[in-house]
């Protein structure tokens, strides 16, 4: 999978960058070799991001205009998520209808590097990740072209998908993001 996306830390590090909401980057790799009989497929990803904000710095974390600072800062992260992944694709294999659920979750681990002012600095964070993803598989605009992809390249299924994230790596530290979106391309080899 290939998706963009907002990103958005909360508490603190939402006012020093206030109002750049990313973009997120993120690509993502699973491997599903339990099949679950009208019901789908069961396996693991790992999920890979990269985010990066820009703004301009704050005396203090409400960030006010009076509280702006001339200095500029970039905030860049690195959410890793080794992922448990059930892929519901029973509406598309059993009745036609190109429409597959997946849900996700796994442990959250954020690499994070600060610069900008007294801010600059790195490091690790870590909780847990969720996710929510409803795809539409693309094989019923041109099941000759679908059925061609799979024969010449291997590819099962393409779909384009719309995906919830949420984290509680939020609690303690700026860097997790409870809830934010991806969209993008997904392929089945």
């Amino acid at each position: 999978e290939f998706s963009v996306g907002t990103y958005t830390p909360d508490a603190g590090r939402t006012a020093i960058f206030s109002g750049d909401r990313g973009p997120q980057l993120r690509m993502e790799f699973d491997v599903l070799p339990l099949r679950i009989p009208y019901v789908g497929m069961l396996g693991a990803g790992f999920s890979f991001s990269w985010v990066k904000l820009d703004g301009k710095l704050c005396a203090t974390a409400t960030c006010d205009e009076n509280d702006s600072l001339d200095d500029s800062g970039r905030l860049r992260l690195f959410p890793l998520a080794p992922l448990a992944v059930l892929r519901v694709d029973v509406l598309a294999r059993e009745l036609g209808i190109p429409i597959v659920l997946t849900g996700k979750i796994g442990p959250d681990i954020i690499r994070y590097d600060v610069d900008g002012g007294s801010s600059t600095g790195s490091g690790t964070v870590y909780g847990l990740r969720w996710a929510a993803q409803v795809a539409l598989e693309l094989d019923f605009i041109s099941p000759r072209r679908a059925a061609s992809l799979d024969a010449d390249w291997g590819i099962n299924h393409s779909y384009l998908l719309f995906e919830l994230m949420g984290s509680n790596i939020t609690s303690g530290t700026d860097f997790g993001d409870s809830l934010t979106w991806t969209v993008g391309l997904g392929l089945t080899f």
